[in-house]
């Protein structure tokens, strides 16, 4: 299992078209990829899904911890830091 904590930069958070963004790297993939908002306590983690991922609330300035499981996970979860970090091309 491979993991990161990211920094939701983007101003919406990761809402709508961010999410969607989310979801479509995600499926590039084979890894299971699993997302927590560690800035808000109650947060479980969640499948990265439409529902999922507005469940979990990530607004600008929250971290998220982003995990895959799978034959490639390491790629999967350089795709998902370098997304963020671009505020999903924004």
């Amino acid at each position: 299992m491979t993991e990161i904590v990211l920094t939701v930069t983007n101003t919406t958070g990761l809402h709508a078209r961010p999410a969607k963004d989310f979801i479509n790297k995600v499926r590039e993939f084979k890894s299971k990829v699993t997302v927590q908002n560690l800035s808000r306590p109650a947060s479980k983690e969640v499948a990265v899904t439409p529902v999922g991922l507005l469940n979990i609330a990530a607004r600008q300035g929250h971290e998220i911890r982003v995990r895959a499981e799978g034959d490639d996970e390491a790629e999967v979860i350089a795709a998902l830091k370098q997304l963020v970090e671009s505020n999903f091309g924004e």
